[in-house]
């Protein structure tokens, strides 16, 4: 979409902000997704959440990787009751690989290792929804972050 990532969010209301199409910081999810920035949005709020529907087999958060704060990343449903979920997932967490063909949310906790967070199939489509309490959460925008982008990406240790 043409200049979906020029388009912000707007302060409506003290505290309530009207969500706009955002651009994916995933290239591969081309449909427009909304996203609360915390600070971008009320400066005093720390959340960042980033919801996108995913409809098709794709491979996010390449490469394993671990940033500084916890995270949260939830799978649900698109359908009216969200545990309608018909999809298979492989999911990264530690040494661990996660098989996922249900609804839920995950804990990273923060320094662990995780992803990629592989769609293997879509039966249905479903949201994928990204969650960290950060002011350095690494779906700001580089303007945002102190000295640019911040990179959590953890060197590879020897074996």
């Amino acid at each position: 979409m043409a200049g979906m990532d020029k388009l912000k969010n707007v302060l409506r209301e003290p505290n309530v902000v009207e969500l706009k199409p955002w651009k994916s910081i995933h290239k591969t999810i081309k449909e427009p997704m909304i996203t609360g920035l915390g600070p971008m949005d009320i400066p005093e709020s720390a959340l960042a959440m980033g919801f996108a529907r995913i409809t098709k087999p794709d491979s996010l958060g390449n490469p394993t990787h671990k940033h500084p704060f916890d995270q949260w990343i939830y799978l649900i449903g698109e359908s009216k009751n969200f545990v309608d979920f018909d999809a298979d997932i492989e999911f990264t967490l530690g040494d661990e690989i996660i098989k996922i063909d249900y609804p839920c949310y995950v804990f990273v906790p923060k320094n662990t290792m995780h992803c990629p967070l592989d769609i293997k199939r879509v039966g249905k489509p479903f949201i994928f929804i990204d969650v960290s309490i950060t002011q350095e959460a690494s779906v700001r925008p580089k303007k945002l972050a102190k000295g640019g982008r911040p990179k959590y990406i953890a060197k590879k240790t020897k074996k």
